[in-house]
């Protein structure tokens, strides 16, 4: 069976910016220098019509790393000292995210999630 396909335009990567988000997947994943989260956050904006956008952060979940206050972020408090987090208890939270752009070496621009806010911070 034969497929059809109509080449489109170019996808434009989420424009850098400031945005509110919610949390649609939280998952652990290999990388160069170790363990890593890779969060999923589904845009909410008229401009970027419900978009995916996704960052990592190193598997240090403390209070003074990115993935510390990413997590702090997300639950609008920072959790104690030897207190256990879930990705369940990330998914679904609204916050704030900051959208920056990264190229690769062949020049594709992808959008990353370079920060994330509590909806206090905004």
């Amino acid at each position: 069976m034969s497929v059809e396909m109509v080449i489109e335009e170019p996808i434009a990567a989420v424009p850098e910016g400031e945005y509110d988000a919610t949390v649609v997947d939280v998952r652990l994943q290999d990388a160069t220098h170790g363990k890593v989260v890779r969060f999923d956050f589904m845009v909410s904006d008229d401009e970027v019509d419900s978009r995916q956008v996704s960052g990592i952060a190193s598997f240090r979940p403390s209070p003074n790393t990115k993935l510390g206050r990413w997590i702090a972020a997300i639950l609008g408090r920072m959790p104690e000292v030897g207190e256990t987090v879930t990705s369940s208890d990330l998914l679904r939270k609204d916050c704030r995210i900051v959208v920056k752009h990264k190229a690769n070496a062949e020049g594709q621009v992808f959008a990353n999630v370079a920060q994330v806010l509590s909806l206090q911070e905004s």
